[in-house]
């Protein structure tokens, strides 16, 4: 979330990466982490002397990067109404399995 913005940069930065060499990517949120695919948290999200937050967030999204928010997290943290942006679902672990099936998957928390 915007209290670790490096982590959102970080993890910005490898899905555009993956997205320009032709690859599908989906960031699973968890945690404070679900805030992300919400629209305009990444406009507040800020990494002195980095590249833009808000303008990887739009590459990502405009190059076809989806996000799936964990929903026990999204729950948890009274988000069950808020406005995702267009590449987010609210799904679980056996969506995140389902995706990666026959291909490379990472986790990082």
């Amino acid at each position: 979330g915007s209290d670790d913005p490096e982590s959102v940069l970080l993890s910005y930065l490898m899905g555009v990466e993956a997205l320009r060499k032709g690859k599908q990517v989906l960031l699973w949120l968890t945690k404070d982490g679900v805030h992300v695919a919400t629209e305009g948290f990444a406009a507040r999200v800020d990494v002195p002397d980095a590249p833009k937050v808000a303008d990887l967030h739009s590459e990502y999204v405009d190059s076809g990067g989806r996000f799936y928010a964990c929903p026990v997290c999204v729950k948890t943290r009274g988000l069950t109404d808020a406005v995702w942006v267009s590449t987010a679902e609210v799904k679980g672990a056996p969506s995140v399995y389902e995706f990666a099936e026959g291909g490379a998957l990472t986790f990082n928390y």
